[in-house]
């Protein structure tokens, strides 16, 4: 693929709207910071996020991206005493074909990110607003850089706010974020010399597939072979050719199908040889 990719930030139509902020359309996707709630209550946690929508069959990328691209990346101003938390990342979809397999999004995302408000300095009938610098590569037969600064402007109130007009989006994104494993469940993994086995007693599903949270640990391209096991599944998965050493672990997201998506940890250990 052939990468563009700009310098720098550039601040893209700086407005402000309640709940839905300034949307930003560069190149192939729209892009918005939006509020799950309609206002602001003084110590009470604000789920906000960047909403993308793409154009067909333009993607963009998951926080690991497989053989190329990179993921959004975010910036916050916020007004004193707010403190943000991480950004949380809906399962991807597995992208492209041939020699190059990539983790994403099409169509449209959600990346939600929950903010930690200040119990005190928030007067009820002012105002916040809250600002995002975000940069994002957008791929399709070639890598396009783009950036915008989003502003969102809430009303503080000191009763817990209404479902603001964009919640079905966080309900949406919310179905699509990996859940913890059942603590019936357990994860392990051996090392061989060319594959990694992911054993998952509890778990079942013929069409598994496993997302690594970290790059280069798996083949992207090569397929993941899955055996049913009694009360389990087994996963074999390639080895990078760029893994330089083993990991204590393996960290990742196991798609089961159905939207069945959880959060894995697995430790690794060396068979004998």
């Amino acid at each position: 693929m052939l990468l563009r990719l700009g310098l720098g930030w550039t601040l893209m139509g700086l407005a402000t709207a309640s709940a839905w902020g300034h949307q930003a359309e560069p190149e192939h996707l729209k892009v918005q910071l939006i509020s799950d709630t309609d206002s602001v209550q003084p110590g009470r946690p604000l789920l906000v996020g960047l909403y993308f929508q793409l154009q067909k069959p333009w993607h963009i990328y998951w926080r690991n991206p497989g053989d190329s691209g990179v993921p959004p990346q975010i910036r916050w101003h916020l007004p004193p005493g707010f403190r943000v938390g991480t950004v949380q990342w809906p399962a991807p979809e597995r992208l492209g074909s041939g020699s190059v397999i990539d983790y994403g999004y099409q169509d449209s995302v959600l990346l939600p990110v929950e903010l930690q408000t200040p119990r005190t300095a928030l007067g009820a009938g002012s105002s916040v607003t809250l600002s995002a610098e975000v940069r994002w590569v957008v791929c399709h037969d070639v890598c396009l850089s783009g950036q915008a600064t989003l502003m969102l402007s809430l009303p503080v109130r000191p009763e817990p706010g209404s479902e603001s007009a964009s919640h079905g989006l966080f309900r949406e994104a919310g179905a699509r974020l990996p859940k913890p494993m059942p603590p019936a469940w357990k994860a392990e993994a051996t090392s061989g010399k060319d594959v990694f086995v992911l054993t998952v007693q509890g778990a079942g599903g013929a069409g598994a597939f496993f997302f690594p949270l970290q790059a280069d640990q798996i083949d992207n391209v090569a397929p993941q072979t899955t055996t049913l096991l009694p009360g389990g599944l087994r996963l074999t998965l390639k080895k990078s050719d760029q893994l330089l050493k083993m990991p204590d672990k393996l960290d990742g997201v196991l798609e089961l199908g159905k939207g069945q998506v959880y959060a894995v940890t697995a430790p690794v250990r060396a068979l004998p040889e």
